[in-house]
């Protein structure tokens, strides 16, 4: 894997070229990019209008650097390594960050606006599918959790993205 992927994360995608990516976010965007063969199927994940597009990129920034950041922070001392107790201050920190995403679903159906999800939620609600398997309560932050249910019914392979938090979400259970 180091071979491949020196930061030895998952996923990492290897094309049909020999081509090498990693980073879920950029690998969202490489397959639209280069497999997605229907047009009107391409512009509801990946929006070709600047600014709609630019949305969508903030949002899978917001995703990586904000809000499955912040859950790591908390979580993982918690349930890797030292097993060391709940940090107050990351928790704060933790709902600041869905506490932005739920602005952001205010009176919005999809994370990046319009009336389409994008990749930006396909990236999301993978994120908030951990908060979930960590047994966190979306219910007060009512935009996320309308969000969140509804991305059960129209994400392609919600099911998939379930069993693997339910697998991830073992280590809660080890706690």
């Amino acid at each position: 894997m180091a071979s491949l992927n020196p930061q030895h994360t998952i996923p990492t995608l290897v094309d049909e070229t020999g081509f090498v990516l990693w980073e879920s976010r950029a690998i969202q965007i490489y397959l639209v990019e280069r497999y997605c063969k229907d047009a009107s199927i391409a512009e509801r994940l990946y929006p070709s209008d600047p600014q709609h597009r630019a949305t969508v990129h903030q949002r899978l920034f917001f995703d990586v650097a904000v809000l499955y950041q912040r859950f790591a922070e908390y979580y993982y001392p918690q349930i890797f390594g030292k097993k060391l107790p709940a940090d107050a201050d990351r928790l704060r920190s933790m709902e600041q960050g869905l506490g932005f995403l739920d602005a952001f679903l205010e009176r919005e159906r999809y994370v990046a606006g319009g009336d389409d999800f994008t990749i930006a939620d396909l990236s999301i609600f993978a994120s908030i599918a951990t908060y979930e398997v960590a047994g966190y309560d979306l219910c007060q932050y009512v935009n996320v959790y309308r969000w969140y249910e509804h991305m059960k019914t129209v994400a392609p392979a919600a099911d998939k993205n379930a069993e693997g938090a339910r697998v991830f979400g073992r280590y809660f259970d080890k706690k």
